[in-house]
C-alpha cells in the first residue's frame, strides 16, 4: 500500500499528519547523511585506486572498482528515496495547513472530501514508478487542494524551512572542518548532528504514542 493510501485509509487529524511529517523529515535527514558518507567513501576509494595503480596492484584495483560501482548504485537509490521523502513532506505540509483550516471552521464535509479525494488520487503511483513524476505529482496535489477550495494554502517547494536550513548549516560546518584538515572537529560536529537526529527520533516516538 502506498504512502498516501495507507495514511488516509482512515480518518486523520492535522496532529496525526504533524507526527507523520516529523517521521518523514527524520528519515530524509538520515538519507542525506548516508549520501554524504557514500560521497566521502568515493573519495577514499579513488585515492586507494590511485595508490594501487602506482604499485601495480591490479587485484586491489579490481576490488576497489567493484566497490565503487556498488556505492554508485547505492547512492542512486538513496537519492531517489530522499527525493520521494522530500515530495511526501511537501504534501504533508499542504495537508496540515488545509486540515487546520477545515478543522478551525468545523468543516466536516470538507475534511471528508479531502480524505476521499486523496484516497482516489494518483499520488502514490507518481512516486512508485522507475522515474518519479515530480511535476505530475505536484500538479495532482494542487488539483486536490483546488477541488476542496484550499488552493490559497499552496506551498512553494523553495519555502523557507528552518529545520532544513539548520541541518544544511551543520553539514557545511562539517565539510569546512574536513577541508581545513581539522578532522577531530569534523567528527565531533557529525556526532552532534547524529545525536540531534536520534533525539528527534525519540521525540517522534513519544508524540506518536501520546
Amino acid at each position: 500500500m502506498g504512502f498516501f493510501k495507507s495514511m488516509f485509509e482512515k480518518a486523520v487529524t492535522s496532529r496525526d499528519l504533524k507526527v507523520s511529517l516529523m517521521k518523514v523529515d527524520r528519515d530524509r535527514k538520515r538519507k542525506q547523511l548516508e549520501i554524504r558518507k557514500i560521497a566521502a567513501r568515493h573519495g577514499e576509494i579513488i585515492d586507494k585506486i590511485k595508490q594501487s595503480r602506482k604499485a601495480g596492484n591490479n587485484l586491489e584495483v579490481d576490488y576497489m572498482w567493484e566497490e565503487l560501482n556498488g556505492l554508485k548504485l547505492d547512492q542512486t537509490f538513496l537519492r531517489r528515496e530522499a527525493r520521494i521523502l522530500n515530495l511526501e513532506g511537501i504534501a504533508l505540509k499542504k495537508y496540515i495547513r488545509g486540515l487546520e483550516r477545515l478543522e478551525k471552521n468545523q468543516n466536516r464535509d470538507g475534511i471528508k472530501q479531502l480524505l476521499e479525494r486523496t484516497r482516489k488520487s494518483g499520488l502514490d503511483a507518481k512516486l512508485a514508478g522507475q522515474f518519479v513524476d515530480e511535476q505530475g505529482y505536484l500538479d495532482e496535489l494542487t488539483a486536490i487542494m483546488e477541488e476542496i477550495g484550499l488552493e490559497a494554502d499552496s506551498i512553494d517547494m523553495q519555502e523557507d524551512d528552518p529545520a532544513k536550513a539548520k541541518f544544511l548549516e551543520q553539514i557545511d560546518a562539517i565539510n569546512e572542518a574536513e577541508e581545513a584538515g581539522d578532522y577531530d572537529a569534523a567528527v565531533e560536529k557529525e556526532e552532534t548532528l547524529k545525536a540531534e537526529i536520534d533525539k528527534e527520533t525519540e521525540e517522534t516516538k513519544d508524540a506518536a504514542g501520546a
